[in-house]
């Protein structure tokens, strides 16, 4: 395990927050060639630069994999999406089996996620109430989280994916491929991603993808906080975003950085207090950071905040945590 490069000796280091002396700590992330590979890379280049911690990116297979090292005090930092924290503090679903994960900690909100349904141009269907019964992806086998993003985008609706026509794949980017390739009849689309492109592209004889606007009233936001924390937001149009011709209501939701509770407070406190000092750095080392908000660092979840990370909020005004408007 790549774990076996995290000795002792930077264990002992990590843990005292006061010590002059360079430290080397891990961020555990997907593995290489992955978006949270790229934006872990991204936060180690920033911290080693401003601070004294030395910090290194450490691959792994998946958050299944990476949240036990993190609980028990391991590894030092990690990137989550906002389901995998709130699922392994609990022990369910795809941390089922495992205790649950009390000594996880949010560092800070690294940017947002958008997301949304997608079908081809000239298809018949208007709203997400309309693809009731369509053959849409479905299972995920290889990146379970989405099951239950693609439920909260049709939880708006009143709908899920037992609604559809099941098509199994391994993940969504399998899924929008299969939209280009007319093999499902709406699927779950990253806005601007390079599969969307392919997928746009594919489908020019049917006019290229179309998003179905989110439903947005309190009572669809209510059924989305049902299945996960995520949020409505206005898509405007952009060259790069193909489907999205007019302003559409999508849905976004975040990513975290994650710590544990073995973690300095000093320590914590430094790295969250560079982050937001350097939203300029890390927008210059992958696109998805250009989405990084230090105005927005904090929001409502059942995992607890790190005590370093609050003691900075606290001094910026962003606690306690506010839900997105």
């Amino acid at each position: 395990m790549r774990l076996a490069s995290l000795t002792l000796a930077t264990l002992t280091a990590a843990a005292i927050g006061g010590s002059a002396v360079a430290q080397t700590m891990g961020i555990a992330t997907n593995p290489q060639g992955s978006l949270y590979y790229a934006v872990g890379s991204a936060v180690s280049q920033v911290v080693s630069n401003k601070t004294k911690h030395k910090l290194r990116v450490q691959p792994m297979g998946g958050s299944s994999t990476y949240v036990p090292t993190l609980n028990q005090g391991q590894i030092e930092f990690g990137l989550l999406n906002v389901i995998d924290p709130a699922f392994a503090w609990e022990g369910i679903e795809n941390f089922k089996g495992q205790p649950p994960a009390k000594k996880l900690r949010l560092a800070a909100v690294m940017f947002q996620l958008p997301i949304g349904i997608a079908v081809a141009k000239n298809s018949p269907y208007k709203s997400l109430k309309d693809i009731k019964g369509v053959r849409m992806p479905a299972e995920f086998t290889a990146q379970s989280t989405i099951r239950f993003v693609q439920d909260a985008v049709l939880a708006s609706a009143g709908l899920s994916t037992a609604d559809m026509k099941k098509v199994p794949v391994r993940d969504y980017v399998q899924g929008m491929r299969l939209l280009g390739e007319k093999r499902v009849d709406a699927a779950l689309f990253g806005p601007g991603t390079g599969a969307s492109q392919e997928a746009h592209a594919k489908l020019q004889g049917e006019g290229g993808l179309r998003f179905l606007p989110l439903e947005s009233s309190p009572d669809a936001v209510k059924r989305i906080h049902e299945i996960m924390p995520a949020y409505p937001y206005t898509q405007n149009p952009s060259p790069a975003i193909p489907g999205v011709e007019a302003p559409t209501t999508l849905m976004t939701y975040s990513a975290f950085l994650v710590t544990g509770a073995h973690m300095s407070d000093d320590v914590v406190y430094e790295i969250v207090k560079t982050l937001h000092g350097s939203k300029e750095d890390l927008a210059k080392t992958h696109g998805v950071l250009r989405r990084f908000n230090p105005d927005r660092m904090t929001e409502p979840h059942k995992v607890d905040w790190h005590p370093g990370a609050i003691r900075f909020y606290k001094e910026i005004g962003q606690w306690p945590p506010k839900a997105p408007s």
